[in-house]
Parts: C-alpha cells; sequence; structure tokens
C-alpha cells in the first residue's frame, strides 16, 4: 500500500520559534495593568511658581511607555521650551522632561502623550506659571489634538488588526476541520473510484492555497501593526512610523513583542504549511489487489508543534489586548483564548465548507457527492453548535467585566460595539439553525435515495456564504472594539474646552474627568491679545446631568490668581454627559455665561 503524503520540512526553524514564542509568554505573563490614568504632575497643576522647575513631570497609576518624545512644554507664542528628551525620573511610572534655563515669565503648559498597557494611547496636560499668571496660548485639547494621528492611519490600523483576527481564524479553523471533519468524512464514505482520489487531491490543493493565503495575510498584517502602533504612539504618519528608531522603541513595548513573535509564528507556519503533501490524502494502492489507501492520521509531534503554534496566535489577542490590562486577568485571559479558538473553528470551518469542499464535491457525476457532502455536514454541524455555545458563555463573561452596567452598554462605544457584535452573533445563530434544522435533513434524505444535491444543496452554499459575511462583520465589530477603552475603564486624562463669549475666551479643565471628585480650572483671557482677563466680580458655576435629571448644583469656585479660577472638589457623582455653567458677572448690569458639556467616565 501507498503510504500518505504527509511529511513537513524545516523543522528545526519551527522549534527554534516555538522557543522564543514560550519565553516570550513567559515573560508577558508577569505584567498585567489597568487603563493608565494621571495622578500626580510637578509642578502642581495650576500652580504659580516662584523659580524655575528644573524639570515637569507626570505621574501615573502605572507603568507606562513613552520612548517617542512625546512629552511637551509650550509657551504663551506656542513654541516648545523642553529639552525634547523623556525621562524617568520615578521609574517606569513617571515621564517628564527638562526644560530650557532661563524661562521668562508667565504661563506655560505641559502635555504628554504614553501608551498605556493595553496599548492605547493616554494623552492631556495642564498649565503652571512661573514668577506670575500670563497669557495662556493654545489650551491643552488643542496641543494634544495636534500629535493625534489622522483618520487614515486609524482606519489603516483598524483594518490590519481585522485582517489579523480573519487570518487567525482561518489558520486554526482550516486544521481543525481537516482533523475533525474532512478526513473523518473520508474514511467513512471513500469508495474505491478514480473520482475517489480526484476528490481527495483536490480538498488538499485547495486547503494548501487557502492556508497559505491565510498565514501570508497574517505576517503581514502583524507586521503593519507594528508600524503603525509607532505611528500612533508617536502621533506621526505611517511612512514617518518606518523609521528604525521607531521600530526599535515599538519593539520595545509589550505590543512591540507580542506582534512580533507572532509575526514570526506566521511565518514559520507559512514555511511549514507549504510543503505540497501536509494534507494525508487517499493514494492507489499499488501492492496487493487494486483499490485506495485511507487517509492516515497525522504524525503526532507535527500535531504538537503545530497545535503549539497556533495556540500562540489564538492567545496573542489577550496578550495585546484588553485582557491581560484589565482585572482579573487570570480569567479574561482564559476567556479571550477560549473565545478566539471558537470563533477560529466556525469561521474556518464555514469557509473550508464554502470554498475549499466544492473542489472536491464537484469531482463527482454520481450522487457520491451528496453522500460526501453530508458526511461533511454531520461532522461540523455539532462543531459550530458547541463553537456558538462557547462564543456565547465567553463573551457574556468578557462583556459584564468590562461594562458592568447597562448604562455603559448604551452610552459607552465599546458597550454599543459590544451589542452591535451579540445582534449580529444572534443573527447568525438564526442562520446556523436553519441549516442544522431544515437544509441538513433534506441533503441527508437525498443521501439516502442516491441522489444530486439538486436546490437543498444550492440554498445551502448561500445560506452558508451568508453566514460568512455577517461573521466578516463581527471580525470588523472585534477589531473596532480593541480600538476602545472598556466602558468600565477610568478617564484617561484631564478634558479640556476653550469657548470665547463676547471679548473673553474661557478655558476650562476638569481633571481627571472621571466619576467621584475632580479638579477644575477655569482660565479667563481676552480674545483680543491673549491677556488675562481679571474684571470678573462674582463667577457663578453649576453643573447638571439631563439625561438622569440630575441638577443644576450650583459648586463654590474659589479665585487662585487673575482671572484663574479653582472648584478643588466638583464632585460628579454619575457617568455620563454633564453640562457644565460658567457665569462671569462683570458688572451690575453685564455677564458673560457659556456651558461646557463634560463627558465623565
Amino acid at each position: 500500500m501507498v503510504r500518505l503524503r504527509r511529511k513537513f520540512g524545516s523543522w528545526s526553524l519551527a522549534v527554534a520559534v516555538l522557543g522564543a514564542m514560550l519565553l516570550g509568554s513567559l515573560w508577558l505573563a508577569g505584567a498585567a495593568q489597568a487603563h493608565a490614568v494621571l495622578q500626580e504632575t510637578s509642578p502642581s497643576r495650576g500652580v504659580t511658581v516662584k523659580r524655575e522647575p528644573e524639570q515637569v513631570v507626570f505621574r501615573f497609576n502605572e507603568p507606562v511607555e513613552s520612548s517617542f518624545g512625546a512629552v511637551r512644554v509650550f509657551d504663551a507664542n506656542g513654541k516648545r521650551v523642553d529639552a525634547d528628551k523623556v525621562i524617568r525620573p520615578g521609574g517606569d511610572k513617571t515621564v517628564g522632561t527638562e526644560l530650557e534655563p532661563n524661562l521668562p515669565r508667565g504661563t506655560y503648559t505641559a502635555t504628554y502623550r504614553v501608551i498605556s498597557a493595553d496599548a492605547h494611547p493616554v494623552s492631556g496636560g495642564f498649565v503652571f506659571s512661573i514668577g506670575a499668571a500670563g497669557a495662556v496660548g493654545k489650551s491643552v485639547s488643542e496641543l494634544t489634538a495636534a500629535s493625534d494621528v489622522g483618520t487614515v492611519t486609524d482606519v489603516a490600523f483598524g483594518i490590519a488588526r481585522g485582517v489579523t483576527y480573519a487570518s487567525i481564524a482561518l489558520a486554526i479553523g482550516c486544521l481543525v476541520f481537516l482533523l475533525a471533519v474532512w478526513l473523518p468524512a473520508l474514511r467513512s464514505v471513500a469508495g474505491h473510484e478514480q473520482e475517489w482520489v480526484t476528490a481527495s487531491e483536490g480538498f488538499a490543493r485547495r486547503l494548501r492555497i487557502l492556508m497559505i493565503v491565510a498565514l501570508s495575510a497574517g505576517l503581514v498584517s502583524e507586521l503593519l501593526q507594528i508600524v503603525l502602533q509607532g505611528a500612533t504612539a508617536a502621533g506621526i504618519t505611517f511612512w514617518s512610523a518606518l523609521d528604525p528608531d521607531v521600530i526599535r522603541e515599538v519593539l520595545k513595548t509589550r505590543f512591540g513583542t507580542v506582534h512580533l513573535i507572532a509575526a514570526s509564528v506566521f511565518g514559520s507556519a507559512l514555511i511549514l504549511f507549504s510543503a505540497r503533501s501536509w494534507v494525508p490524502s487517499l493514494r492507489p494502492v499499488t501492492v496487493g489487489a487494486a483499490g485506495l489507501s485511507p487517509p492516515k492520521r497525522m504524525d503526532l509531534a507535527q500535531l504538537a508543534l503545530i497545535g503549539a503554534l497556533f495556540g500562540f496566535l489564538a492567545l496573542s489577542p489577550a496578550l495585546s489586548g484588553h485582557a491581560s490590562s484589565q482585572s482579573p486577568s487570570g480569567l479574561l485571559i482564559p476567556l479571550d483564548f477560549m473565545h478566539v479558538v471558537a470563533m477560529s473553528v466556525w469561521i474556518g470551518g464555514l469557509a473550508t465548507l464554502v470554498l475549499v469542499l466544492p473542489s472536491a464535491t464537484r469531482a463527482f457525476t454520481t450522487p457520491d457527492r451528496t453522500r460526501l457532502l453530508v458526511a461533511a455536514l454531520i461532522r461540523f454541524s455539532p462543531l459550530a453548535l458547541a463553537s456558538v455555545c462557547v462564543l456565547l458563555a465567553t463573551g457574556l463573561v468578557q462583556s459584564f467585566v468590562h461594562i458592568r452596567s447597562f448604562d455603559n452598554l448604551i452610552h459607552t462605544g465599546y458597550g454599543r460595539a459590544v451589542l452591535v457584535k451579540f445582534c449580529m452573533l444572534l443573527g447568525l445563530i438564526a442562520l446556523g439553525a436553519h441549516n442544522r434544522n431544515l437544509a441538513l435533513p433534506r441533503l441527508k434524505k437525498l443521501a439516502e435515495e442516491g441522489r444530486s444535491p439538486g436546490i437543498p444543496g444550492m440554498t445551502l452554499r448561500r445560506a452558508l456564504r451568508g453566514e460568512i459575511a455577517l461573521l466578516a462583520v463581527v471580525l470588523g465589530v472585534t477589531a473596532l472594539l480593541v480600538s476602545y477603552a472598556p466602558a468600565n475603564t477610568p478617564s484617561t486624562g484631564p478634558f479640556a474646552a476653550t469657548k470665547v463669549v463676547g471679548p473673553v475666551e474661557m478655558q476650562v479643565t476638569v481633571d481627571p474627568a472621571s466619576v467621584g471628585r475632580n479638579e477644575m480650572h477655569l482660565y479667563m483671557f481676552r480674545a483680543k491679545d491673549g491677556s488675562q482677563f481679571n474684571e470678573t466680580k462674582e463667577m457663578r458655576i453649576r453643573m447638571s446631568l439631563p439625561s438622569k435629571d440630575v441638577g443644576p448644583i450650583a459648586v463654590k469656585a474659589t479665585k487662585a490668581g487673575p482671572g484663574h479660577y479653582v472648584v478643588p472638589a466638583a464632585d460628579f457623582t454619575i457617568a455620563g454627559k454633564w453640562d457644565v455653567t460658567f457665569a462671569a458677572r462683570v458688572s451690575e448690569f453685564d455677564q458673560y455665561e457659556t456651558k461646557v458639556e463634560v463627558p465623565i467616565d
């Protein structure tokens, strides 16, 4: 009997990559952190110091990554007055920069842009004065917005993430379909005619092409994400982020390490699966009686290595995303891993049914086509059902941990994306139930009667294509979820806004813009020349949350300097978009009033 073709090449390369992958996994598992929140600044926010400080420092609640030089200090004219070098005076939870010597008296604005443990950029800033307060140039929000990346980079990042998820799903799902569906189905129904050899070889050839496409796309998308992360972190364009120094800094981060290992895994798997003989197939018997040798099982050592490689790919979204940066990571990482595997089995299996299986069934001109199709479907159907159950269970638990309240589900971008994803999954479940309860029984009956699939087969194929289209949308929503901070994540920094009322420009800062006590600063300047407006006789501030019928609540503002008012403990009790009204009375008859919408997380 002729042996099955099942030889792989370049195993030494794969073993080396696997070793590096496991070491990287051990290192990465040690640092599960939360979303970065600014806790303290030096000098303090809004303070007027007598002498120029040697440095400006931001302190966060967790280690942050800021090797991109995005810590800056500006004077009232918008000119940078920092040393353009990041320092770490208090360890990895602090970032700062030194100032140019002999700065003149006046007001300065310091900004930061760092990367938190979940790979999200976090930005903000504060105002301080040297000697005496003076005119303020651009606001914190205007200065930090200047370093934000453009829409093209954001969209490209989302597409790259989506392609990576699709590649992982296809790679894992195709392999599971081969082992759990195709080979058992082929063994159960294969005859001795040459058509079965043609069908087996056609399936192997098409599956190899699909796997190569998936692994190649995964390799390219992982490398692109490293560059795009550099662009996002530094606030520069994609082409500028191709600078070796920027790439080197990204690779030092948790995000860069995970994606570099994942790219290496994709590359190694691509080499392995490029071999023509990796899919077991039927071969004619050359010794003894005429016939075909059945497809044998793949070598356990080979499967173990492939399982380890693909296992890391399934784990990589958790290691570089919210699961490893939110508490409890010990629960979220395994849940995310199971979620990815279940989705992969479902997506990859459907893709194999639609794109690969027809290359085998079309080899038949007899009812054997129906027998082979039914043999595959009756094995894939319970596998898909189990995947759906795991998806729903893990998704519900993850959603509860990340969202926690109905208000967060409705009023946050992360919550709405989760809601859309679950609605899409419910539609997919309905399609799957239709196929399982109606299409499959009809095909079984046709197989028993020795008839071709006919119209039921065409209807099933259209339904499967619809499922794949919906799953593609689900992958897109999943890629979008990664770009959002979880709904229960505390605010990443202060909120700042600028309003012009008549001749007065009002600059408002609310810090940290999260539920609880916040420090609120109001700076007033003449819109014409930027000088401080110090003619206010009385300042009244009211806060309200219209969506919850809260307020208006009057808060007391203390004058901290010319045109500068402070509310040291503004209590925002509920998350939502608060309306804060500022009324500056300048005479018995004149008053300047404006309203600022402050989002509180």
